[in-house]
């Protein structure tokens, strides 16, 4: 049995994280015996199957002695995060580890500095990459195996000149996708019958596309209306199109925030998804939106052409307004010959148990290397 140790920056409802918890939630513990360390105390953690054992950072540790102790390396210079790896591993005896994004700069160094192997789950594209310096991107190339969550994020891996790259295409976990349906949410907004609404789902911010609302607004019919469920960054971007979308779109944008456990009832108010992203590796949201049956509409942003086809939706060129208002048009209008079985049983495709075997299937060619 070989013993893993999953590095995660904070557990919580981001994608990549989603989609470590799926995987811990299936991995067979007859062959891999799963531990997580995670710098922050994150909301999964309540989700976390009993099997794994899992390390809060001293930072966020509910040990407030932990906390003190933290503070207390610091006075003589030894990195915290470091040396609680260090113990992690001398108390597990971890066969490789698992560092899940590109966030965690200080596992990469660590890892290196120890001798351990390294497994790295890659699921951004290089303008996400500006969350890290040049330095974490180059001990990244330095892990054993890359996984890449799409074949574009492969392709700019290989670029890089990384040998042994896999993909492990994204997925989500269907029993996930609930709805409540005495929560009545459209009861907040005045849609008119003939009113065609667009989910957006994600961070609102800059790498999402909020600015690119306004410019798509001004050239898209008045009957489509957008909803955007997701944790509002505080940038100027943000405010750009949260202030131009107040002035002369009020009644068609909506930012309603941070969704949890109605977070899908919000999701199918909409007939339709909509992506506007600069870059997007292989986005988790548009799994939803093809299980709940909604057809998908965006700019070509990376992981989304190699995800929609025309039976579910429809790709454009990267800021392109006018071609994506013509494609949510051509949506709207042809919404009901789009066969939502057809789109639920694509979704199904990339299910979490299939995908689950693929990377034990990637973990066994690594071990047996």
């Amino acid at each position: 049995m070989k013993k893993i140790l999953f590095i995660t920056p904070f557990f919580g409802r981001t994608g990549s994280e989603m989609q470590l918890l799926y995987i811990l939630e299936n991995l067979n513990i007859k062959k891999f015996e799963p531990y997580l360390f995670t710098r922050n105390d994150g909301v999964l953690l309540c989700d976390l199957p009993k099997n794994v054992t899992s390390f809060i950072g001293y930072k966020k540790h509910k040990n407030y002695f932990m906390r003190v102790f933290r503070l207390l390396l610091y006075t003589v210079k030894i990195n915290p995060i470091e040396y609680q790896l260090r113990q992690i591993q001398k108390k597990i005896k971890a066969d490789c580890w698992y560092i899940n994004t590109i966030v965690n700069r200080d596992a990469y160094e660590i890892a290196l500095k120890m001798g351990i192997k390294v497994i790295s789950h890659v699921h951004e594209m290089p303008l996400s990459y500006e969350m890290v310096k040049k330095k974490t991107i180059e001990n990244l190339l330095k892990s054993d195996l890359c996984i890449g969550c799409s074949k574009v994020v492969c392709e700019n891996l290989k670029d890089m000149g990384h040998k042994n790259v896999r993909l492990l295409n994204s997925f989500v976990d269907e029993s996930f996708i609930c709805l409540n349906k005495d929560r009545k949410v459209q009861d907040e907004f005045e849609f008119l019958s003939d009113d065609f609404i667009w989910i957006m789902s994600g961070s609102v911010s800059a790498i999402k596309g909020v600015d690119f609302l306004i410019p798509l607004l001004k050239v898209l019919n008045a009957k489509h209306k957008i909803i955007w469920i997701g944790h509002i960054d505080d940038s100027g971007t943000t405010a750009y199109a949260e202030i131009a979308g107040d002035i002369s779109y009020k009644d068609r944008l909506f930012f309603v925030g941070r969704k949890s456990s109605d977070y899908y009832d919000y999701f199918n108010l909409g007939h339709a998804f909509l992506l506007l992203s600069r870059q997007d590796s292989f986005p988790l949201v548009l799994q939803e939106a093809a299980h709940l049956g909604k057809p998908i509409a965006g700019f070509n942003s990376g992981g989304i052409q190699e995800y929609v086809n025309e039976k579910i939706g429809i790709v454009v060129n990267q800021l392109s307004f006018e071609e994506l208002a013509s494609a949510m048009e051509r949506i709207s209008q042809n919404y009901y010959s789009y066969d939502k079985i057809y789109i639920k049983q694509y979704a199904k495709s990339f299910n979490a148990i299939n995908q689950t075997l693929k990377f034990e299937a990637i973990l066994d060619e690594f071990f047996n290397q």
